[in-house]
């Protein structure tokens, strides 16, 4: 949806209430006061849906195995998730959704850690599931990431979606929260047969494969 520029009138109260709401908000004037209109009036723009996938996602996602760290905004939020291993740490999921473009958005897989046994673990585990990935997807989504030692940026697509039918908000927030789930339980599988790592690899192979088999929304 293009934006212009445009004139108004507006009473000066009305303006320093906005302001001031906008400064609480962490948005600019125009943003709040385009946002205020769409809502009033029922028009859905790309920053309404945003915020209605992560407003959903909030619902989905904040439950007994992760938590939000932050809460969604217009096009981000932040989520957290154990992991039973002997340094407890923490993974750290953050979705962040595009306005426009060639891709839905982004998601960010990160430890904070200094183990470097741990390090070198995740990093293994990212290779491995994007070369799954590569696997599964081929000729149906892109797969377009990028590895940083613990930490994996993977672009979200386009939706591809069977039966080609326009998705809903609601629909996107699901797609992308069991996606956050699968990873979340590849990722603990992997530690769990940390050991033996063939198995783990066989394991996540089977789990992606048969995801594949019902999967209606592919990011």
């Amino acid at each position: 949806m293009s934006k212009s520029v445009y004139s108004l009138v507006l009473s000066d109260d009305i303006v320093r209430a906005v302001d001031n709401l906008a400064y609480k908000m962490g948005v600019s004037r125009s943003s709040l006061i385009d946002r205020i209109l769409a809502e009033k009036l029922s028009v859905e723009t790309p920053e309404t849906r945003m915020r209605s996938i992560m407003e959903n996602m909030m619902r989905l996602l904040d439950n007994d195995i992760f938590r939000l760290q932050t809460a969604a905004g217009d096009s981000g939020m932040l989520i957290r998730s154990p992991l039973p291993y002997k340094y407890k740490p923490t993974i750290r999921y953050a979705v962040e959704l595009y306005r426009e473009g060639d891709y839905s958005g982004k998601l960010k897989v990160s430890f904070r850690t200094q183990n470097e046994a741990l390090t070198t673990a995740m990093n293994d585990f990212y290779n491995c599931f994007l070369k799954t990935e590569a696997k599964y997807l081929s000729g149906i989504a892109d797969v377009i990431a990028q590895i940083d030692g613990d930490r994996m940026e993977r672009l979200l697509n386009i939706p591809v979606v069977k039966g080609a039918k326009e998705i809903t908000p609601d629909e996107m927030a699901t797609a992308i929260s069991d996606y956050v789930r699968f990873i979340d339980k590849l990722i603990k599988i992997y530690f769990e047969y940390l050991s033996d790592r063939k198995t783990a690899l066989l394991l996540i192979d089977k789990l992606y494969k048969e995801r594949m088999k019902n999967l209606q929304i592919i990011l």
